[in-house]
Parts: structure tokens; C-alpha cells; sequence
């Protein structure tokens, strides 16, 4: 395996994408230097027989982003009848049609389809040459991987946006965040009341976490936060989200401030692995982005708060004293103060 082939696989695999725009521009970036010819993702009109060109990279000029193309005729071991709308089956493989190919001059190609977990195909990942006889095994892999690659992200996202879809139509508007979804700062501090009462009597132990944002080079103090800044409280609170437990309680209670009780939480060595497991998350979904921000998180065991209301005003505060005096240095710098 070349440096070149050995690279596009490297950057197939190792990274997270924020939207399937920027997944397309980084796999065709990545096959473009490693496969000869031409590289095309085309999207798969089944009723119409025909690929719609997405996206091109490479030096032919045969193929531009807008064209349709006509899909190949449908073989025997392809084709398991038609589909069930009654419309006409796909090729298994997704490849255009090859006299179409030839009137273009393209004497070789490799074609991978863009299959989902339900076993339908949306698209098709393929690459051309003028030459014959271009494409190996190892082409066909990285094709392969990517044409993998490029199937996740679809579904991920499709789902997602269903996901979301399903969480607005049962959303209590009234009790719950309009950016996030999460409780809003009453409903979060109607849930934290009822944690401090449990504590005060000696129920249960609980703690309660504050994480203050703050994106690099915007203003985002106030409801007016702007997109940017918005968009990283949407993926910081859906990490959130994924890392507590379904006892815990999570809320949005300021503009940039995210809070969550640890119900059942004894002692701050269990906040601070949940810490740790929320900084992680935070990388990993912010990886991609070139927007640096900080995270500030102040800690503090509602068994040394006179009440709820008290608890949740001093954690906020030292969460955000500590952001004004952090320097983002990178895609996430992440603090922690831990009050008695």
C-alpha cells in the first residue's frame, strides 16, 4: 500500500464530521489523491433509472456537479424483482450505465453504492479514467470504505432530523429550552428542590453541576447569543445528555449555562469521572470545528447549600468567574472548580 493510499485511509477513519456536506468534501478531498481519474458521488433517482451527479473531484471534464446519468441495466444476480412501490429495481452495485461510459470516452471504472441499515441504496460512490486498466484491489477498497463512510453519515443524519422531529412534537414548550430541548431554568430548579429535600433529610446524596460555554470571539452573554455560539450549546447539551444517568436531572438554566444533579452522586470523585466523560464527549463532537470554545464547570454537593435556589446561583457564579478568566487556547479548554 502506497503513502498515498495509506493517508485517504487514515483520513476516511479518523475523524468526526459536523454536517454530510463537509463528510463529502473530505472523502472526495481523500480519494481524489489517492485514486487515478475521476471521482463522483451521484445520488440514485430509482423511478427515473438515473444518478444525479452531487459532487466531482479529479481532472476530467466529462462529468460536472447537475448532470443526470443513466443507470445500468439491471443483471439477473442484481435484480430480486421489482421494488415494493412496484417501480423498477436498482443495480446492485449502483454503476452507470457502461455504453453511456464509453460515449464519454471512460474505459475504466469502479462503482460502490451508498447502502442504509434498511437495505435500500440513496446513492452511488464511483471513479472514472480514460485509461483502461487503472483500478486495483486496493482502489477498490478505498472506495469501498468510503462509500461506507459516506452511508453512515447519511443515515446518522437523516436520523437525527427524525429524532429531533419526534423530541419537538412531544416537547412541553412550556417547561423546556427552545435552543436545546432540555428543562428550562424553572423546571430545572423545580427537579433540583426536590433532590436538595431528599438530601437535607438524608435520602439520598447529590451533586450538583453548572458548565459555563464560552465560544472564542463572539458574545455570548445574554439570550441573543448568535448562531455560533448557539450551535455549540446544542452540541455540548446533547453530550450532556448522553453522559448522565436516567436518574440524573438536566437543564439549561442560562444563556450559555448548562446544569445537571448527579442523584445518588457521594462524594466529587464520581462528578469528576462524569466531568471527564462530558470533556471527552465535548472533544470528540467538536473535533471538527474551527470555532474554539471553553468550558468552565463549578461543582458543588447540595449537602453544603442552605436551599436549591442558593446552590444553583453560587454554582453558576463560579462558573462564569472562572470562564472570564480562562484563555481559549483550543478547540475546547476545560475547567473545573470544585467548591466545598
Amino acid at each position: 500500500m502506497s503513502s498515498a493510499e495509506t493517508l485517504a485511509l487514515t483520513r476516511l477513519t479518523d475523524r468526526r464530521f459536523r454536517s454530510f456536506s463537509e463528510a463529502i468534501d473530505s472523502v472526495l478531498e481523500a480519494l481524489d489523491q489517492a485514486i487515478p481519474g475521476t471521482v463522483m458521488l451521484g445520488q440514485l433517482d430509482p423511478a427515473e433509472e438515473l444518478c444525479r451527479v452531487l459532487e466531482v473531484r479529479g481532472p476530467g471534464s466529462y462529468l460536472r456537479r447537475g448532470m443526470t446519468l443513466p443507470l445500468g441495466a439491471v443483471t439477473e444476480e442484481a435484480d430480486d424483482g421489482p421494488t415494493a412501490d412496484g417501480g423498477p429495481a436498482i443495480p446492485g452495485d449502483g454503476e452507470l450505465d457502461q455504453d453511456f461510459l464509453r460515449s464519454l470516452s471512460i474505459r475504466a471504472s469502479l462503482a460502490r453504492p451508498l447502502e442504509m441499515s434498511d437495505g435500500s441504496i440513496i446513492g452511488t460512490l464511483s471513479a472514472f479514467d480514460t485509461e483502461p486498466d487503472v483500478f486495483g484491489d486496493l482502489h477498490r477498497v478505498l472506495l469501498g470504505v468510503a462509500a461506507r463512510v459516506l452511508s453512515y453519515e447519511w443515515e446518522n443524519v437523516s436520523r437525527r432530523a427524525e429524532l429531533r422531529r419526534l423530541r419537538e412534537s412531544v416537547r412541553d414548550v412550556d417547561t423546556s429550552d427552545v435552543d436545546t430541548g432540555l428543562s428550562n431554568r424553572e423546571r430545572f430548579l423545580d427537579a433540583l428542590e426536590r433532590e436538595w429535600q431528599l438530601t437535607a433529610r438524608g435520602s439520598v446524596q447529590s451533586i450538583l453541576v453548572v458548565c459555563h460555554l464560552h465560544v472564542d470571539g463572539v458574545q455570548s452573554e445574554g439570550d441573543g447569543a448568535g448562531t455560533i455560539a448557539t450551535l455549540a450549546l446544542k452540541d455540548a447539551a446533547e453530550v450532556l445528555g448522553g453522559t448522565i444517568r436516567s436518574t440524573d436531572h438536566l437543564g439549561r438554566t442560562g444563556a450559555m449555562d448548562l446544569a445537571a444533579v448527579l442523584v445518588g452522586c457521594h462524594g466529587l470523585t464520581g462528578a469528576q469521572a462524569f466531568l471527564r466523560r462530558f470533556r471527552q464527549g465535548v472533544r470528540r463532537v467538536r473535533g471538527g470545528s474551527s470555532v474554539p470554545i471553553s468550558v468552565s464547570c463549578s461543582v458543588r454537593p447540595l449537602a453544603d447549600s442552605p436551599s436549591a435556589q442558593v446552590a444553583l446561583e453560587e454554582a453558576e457564579r463560579a462558573a462564569g468567574e472562572r470562564s472570564a478568566g480562562n484563555a481559549v487556547a483550543g478547540p475546547l479548554v476545560a475547567q473545573q472548580r470544585e467548591d466545598p
